[in-house]
């Protein structure tokens, strides 16, 4: 049976999340979306070989492990770690927005361009079509933001914003987009998607924009639509106590990494089950 399996790694502040996709026959696909980890920690890497090993796949002797990796945006708690993911485990296709350069990004694309652990790469935006036939992965993979045209000079505004969808199940993974773009990327969202990630790692202008305004919010509903974090307490302080009183007033489940640790969502297509470690054995608040 076909299977979509998301798992937002807990790595104490910034992004990584891994992408695991199986079809009809049991053949796994994976996609890797951001990576934080540095010279001294590298929590996400030693979290991909565990997976692998655990599902017998030897990495080691494998070229490509990985059918895509997807930076959001050059800010280093998405990025500074992808370097050594795509160089330990390969992949055929690595993705990126057209963005403001920065000093993590330039070396991202200076090691794509001449690794041979790299396939291939581009700048992706809505304009662009992923996952199959073009890539070889068991569920669609849709672009929701960048717009074709779009460079800001605050680079939280150029994540990439992505739809994973299998059957009539989706998960939508946000980076850091700000809630001023919304009401545009909100158009977009498939119908009652079942997760969405809080933008910006609850930071409150992930949620809401300069006039208070929550656009995501008023548009999901939380019967339909659950939600996940990639917690940044240290030393950002997301999610912002503002946040965390929105998603309450407004009955939302929100799973996040510093209460939850690694959260996994997986789905056959229909409904979606979440797998979590949590500290008090409660529910997310």
């Amino acid at each position: 049976m076909a299977e979509l399996s998301v798992t937002v790694i807990d790595v104490g502040w910034g992004d990584c999340i891994l992408v695991d996709s199986q079809d009809d026959a049991g053949k796994h696909r994976y996609g890797l979306i951001d990576c934080n980890d540095s010279e001294r920690q590298r929590t996400a890497l030693g979290f991909v070989k565990r997976y692998f090993e655990r599902q017998g796949r030897n990495w080691k002797t494998i070229d490509h492990n990985f059918e895509w990796v997807l930076l959001t945006h050059g800010h280093a708690d998405h990025a500074r770690g992808l370097k050594e993911m795509m160089r330990t485990f390969g992949t055929k296709h690595f993705w990126y927005p057209k963005s403001v350069a920065s000093t993590t990004y330039g070396l991202l694309l200076d090691y794509a361009n001449r690794s041979k652990n790299v396939v291939h790469h581009q700048a992706v935006d809505v304009s662009k079509i992923l996952g199959p036939p073009q890539v070889d992965f068991h569920a669609d993979l849709e672009v929701l933001w960048p717009n074709w045209n779009q460079i800001d000079d605050n680079e939280n505004n150029n994540s990439v914003v992505l739809a994973l969808t299998l059957g009539d199940a989706s998960i939508v993974l946000t980076g850091d987009a700000e809630a001023e773009n919304w009401p545009e990327i909100v158009d977009r969202l498939p119908q009652n998607p079942t997760y969405i990630q809080i933008p910006h790692h609850g930071g409150r202008n992930g949620l809401f924009d300069p006039a208070g305004a929550t656009p995501l919010l008023d548009t999901i509903r939380w019967r339909k639509t659950r939600l996940v974090m990639s917690s940044h307490v240290v030393p950002h302080g997301h999610p912002h106590p503002d946040v965390v009183t929105e998603l309450s007033n407004r009955r939302f489940v929100a799973y996040r990494t510093d209460r939850n640790y690694h959260v996994t969502l997986t789905t056959n297509g229909d409904k979606v089950r979440v797998g979590y470690t949590h500290v008090s054995g409660r529910l997310p608040q």
